[in-house]
């Protein structure tokens, strides 16, 4: 009975022992497979892993590359900045200093100027008189009537010997017209002050300004003046001589009315005069005694004037 009991334990045994096995066999090769599919899940994230890696290498390398490539730019961007001011800066010097050189240069023209004016003010101012002096006669070339606007003022003007003509061509222009008395009288003004041999020596002006010969023009001269038109005169007497009717016209009508004018009690100009005529030789005490034979005292001032 032991015996059978023995060998039932036994065969019972290796029966669990079996089963066991055959448990630890399935229960292993289902772990295995597990663990296979693990290694390979593991395996392919690993590879997933490395190609991530791979990709995010090349990123940070074009990142890099990109941040690189900006950084050369940037810092080329400064360089050129660099050069680009270091530029500017010369040429604003050199700007600078060339406006300086230029303010320089002005200042000393200004002061040469200044020197030069200082030096030569009085030419200067003469040479402005005779400008403006052109411009108002060659304004009468075109306007012979602007002779009331401008005549006081060529009055107080030396006007040279080639003006002659801009004065005579503008009054021959209005000569005829007798509404223009007034301008013609000044014109008779300007020519018999500034220029009475011209005027004498011209037939076109002779009797005009021999008409124009009274107190009122003799009273618009300075001494000067006189002492000019009575130099003149003579100087044409002397060449042309007296026995013309016209010329002794002239000389009745110089004399008369020059012991009428406000130069009367003038002894410079008594005297001036009485050397005039002494040294011309002219034999004028008797035609100018016709004029007012009756007026005493134009006679004895003659007498006095005219004595030697």
């Amino acid at each position: 009975m032991k015996t059978n009991q023995s060998q039932k334990n036994k065969i019972l045994a290796f029966l669990i022992v079996v089963s066991l096995f055959t448990i630890v066999k399935t229960t292993y090769a289902q772990t295995w497979v597990q663990t296979q599919d693990q290694i390979k899940e593991n395996t392919q994230q690993i590879k997933n892993l490395e190609e991530k890696m791979v990709d995010l290498k090349d990123n940070y390398r074009i990142l890099y590359d990109g941040a690189k490539n900006q950084n050369d730019q940037l810092g080329n961007l400064i360089s050129y900045s660099g050069y680009l001011l270091a530029i500017l800066g010369l040429i604003l010097a050199w700007y600078i200093n060339r406006q300086y050189e230029k303010i320089k240069e002005m200042k000393d023209i200004v002061e040469s100027t200044k020197k030069y004016i200082d030096g030569h003010s009085k030419e200067l101012y003469i040479k402005i008189k005779r400008d403006e002096t052109i411009e108002l006669l060659n304004g009468l070339q075109e306007v012979p009537e602007d002779i009331s606007n401008i005549c006081n003022l060529l009055l107080y003007r030396d006007l040279l010997e080639d003006d002659f003509k801009y004065l005579k061509d503008p009054y021959l222009k209005i000569k005829d017209d007798v509404s223009q008395r007034n301008a013609k009288y000044q014109y008779a003004i300007l020519l018999a002050q500034h220029f009475p041999y011209q005027s004498l020596k011209d037939a076109d002006l002779k009797t005009e300004i021999i008409s124009w010969i009274n107190h009122p023009l003799l009273n618009g001269m300075f001494v000067r003046d006189v002492k000019n038109f009575f130099d003149k005169v003579f100087q044409y007497l002397g060449e042309f001589g007296i026995s013309d009717e016209q010329n002794k016209t002239l000389i009745k009508n110089l004399f008369y009315y020059y012991s009428k004018s406000i130069f009367i009690t003038n002894i410079e100009l008594q005297n001036y005069i009485n050397k005039v005529v002494r040294e011309s030789k002219l034999d004028i005490f008797s035609i100018a005694k016709e004029q007012a034979p009756t007026d005493t005292v134009y006679t004895d001032w003659v007498d006095s004037i005219l004595k030697h």
